[in-house]
C-alpha cells in the first residue's frame, strides 16, 4: 500500500478498532507509547500520524512537539484522537498546528473520511512540491502551486461539501521599504515574512505561496471563516512581532501587513451542499470558481489598505460584486473560537 500510517495509543481496544476501520486503505503501524512512536517514525516516515492525547509517561503533546522539531516531518498531518471534547482542548491542539482533532467516541465513518481527506491533501502537496517551481527567495511555493492547488482545493471541496478560504497577505509600503534600505535588505524583509506567516499556517494542508512581489496567498482548506479570521489575526500580529524598523512607512515605524479574507463555508448565502450522486459522479454543477474566492480576496484586501493598512477585512464570495460589503474581521477573532474549522 503507498499510504503509511502511525497510530500511537495506549489502548489496545482503540487501536484493534482503528485497525479494523483503516484496514486496505494505509499500511498501518501501531505504538502504544510515545517512546516508540519516536523509534517508528524514526525508522521511517510516515504520510499521517493518529495520536492519542493522552499517553502514560511521555503525553500526546510532548510527541508532537517531539515530532515538529524535526524538519523532515513538517509535512506530516498529525491527527490528535482524545477522549477530551472541551472547544478549549481542540483549540489549543490545532494551534500547536495539529491538522486535526477527533473526540472518542468517533465513529468508523468520521475517522476513515479524515484520515483519506488528510492523505489526499498530503498526497497533493507533495505533488506539487516534486513538480518544482519553489520561490527562490522566500522557500515557499510559487505562483503557479498556488493557482493549481487553488483550483483543485476548490473542486475537491465542492464535490464534498467542505468549506474553504482564503488569505491574501501584503507588506505594507514595500517598495519606500526598499528604496529607503536597499535591496538586500527588502530581500530579508521578504524571507522573514514568509517565515512568520509559516509559523502560523502549521496544518500540512494549508498552502503559502509567494503571489508576486511582496504578496503571499494562504490556502485554507477546510476552513470556515472563523478559523480563517483567528489566523489572519495571528498573522498580523506575528509579522509585527518581527520588530523590522520601517520609517519610510506612514502607517507604522515598522514593517506591518494588510490581509485580504475570502471565504466559502455554510453562511454564505450561495453555499451548496453536495447530493450523493454528485459525490460519486463527480458531474456536479459547479457554478463558482476558484477565481471567484481569489477575486473576492483580492477586493478585500484592497478595501483594507484603502482603509489605512495594517488590518485585515474579509468578503464573503457571495458578495464579489459588492466590494462596499467588505469588513473588518471581527475582533474576537484574536481569541480562538471554539472550533477553528469544520
Amino acid at each position: 500500500m503507498d499510504n503509511n500510517v502511525v497510530v500511537v495509543d495506549d489502548d489496545p481496544g482503540t487501536i484493534q478498532l482503528i485497525g479494523r476501520i483503516l484496514h486496505g486503505t494505509s499500511g498501518l503501524r501501531f505504538a502504544t507509547s510515545g517512546e516508540r512512536a519516536l523509534e517508528l517514525i524514526q525508522e521511517s516516515t510516515p504520510d499521517l500520524i493518529l495520536l492519542d492525547a493522552e499517553l502514560p509517561g511521555m503525553s500526546g503533546f510532548k510527541v508532537f512537539d517531539a515530532l515538529k522539531a524535526q524538519p523532515d516531518l513538517l509535512g506530516v498531518p498529525i491527527i490528535f484522537i482524545t477522549s477530551h471534547n472541551e472547544g478549549g482542548f481542540e483549540v489549543s491542539a490545532l494551534n500547536m498546528g495539529a491538522a486535526d482533532f477527533i473526540a472518542k467516541p468517533f465513529t468508523s465513518a468520521r475517522l476513515l473520511a479524515r484520515v483519506k481527506t488528510h492523505l489526499r491533501n498530503k498526497r497533493a502537496c507533495d505533488e506539487l512540491r516534486r513538480a518544482g517551481g519553489t520561490d527562490i527567495l522566500t522557500g515557499v511555493a510559487g505562483r503557479r502551486q498556488f493557482d493549481e492547488y487553488l483550483d483543485r482545493e476548490w473542486r475537491r471541496g465542492l464535490r464534498v461539501g467542505d468549506p474553504m478560504s482564503l488569505l491574501l497577505i501584503e507588506v505594507d509600503h514595500f517598495r519606500p521599504y526598499s528604496d529607503r534600505y536597499g535591496h538586500q535588505k527588502a530581500d530579508s524583509c521578504l524571507r522573514r515574512a514568509a517565515e512568520a506567516i509559516a509559523g502560523v499556517a502549521r496544518r500540512p494542508a494549508d498552502f503559502l505561496a509567494r503571489c508576486g512581489g511582496d504578496r503571499f496567498g494562504l490556502v485554507l482548506p477546510q476552513t470556515p471563516r472563523g478559523g480563517a479570521e483567528h489566523l489572519a489575526h495571528r498573522i498580523l500580529e506575528a509579522i509585527e512581532s518581527l520588530k523590522m524598523r520601517h520609517e519610510a512607512s506612514p502607517a507604522a515605524q515598522h514593517v506591518t501587513a494588510s490581509i485580504g479574507v475570502s471565504c466559502y463555508d455554510e453562511e454564505s448565502v450561495c453555499w451548496m451542499r453536495p447530493s450523493a450522486n454528485s459525490r460519486s459522479s463527480g458531474d456536479m454543477r459547479m457554478p463558482l470558481i476558484a477565481r471567484d474566492l481569489l477575486l473576492a480576496a483580492e477586493k478585500a484586501l484592497y478595501s483594507a489598505k484603502n482603509s489605512g493598512y495594517t488590518h485585515a477585512r474579509l468578503l464573503d464570495i457571495a458578495d464579489l460584486k459588492e466590494r462596499l460589503l467588505c469588513r473588518d474581521i471581527a475582533p474576537t477573532a484574536r481569541e480562538a473560537p471554539s472550533a477553528l474549522w469544520a
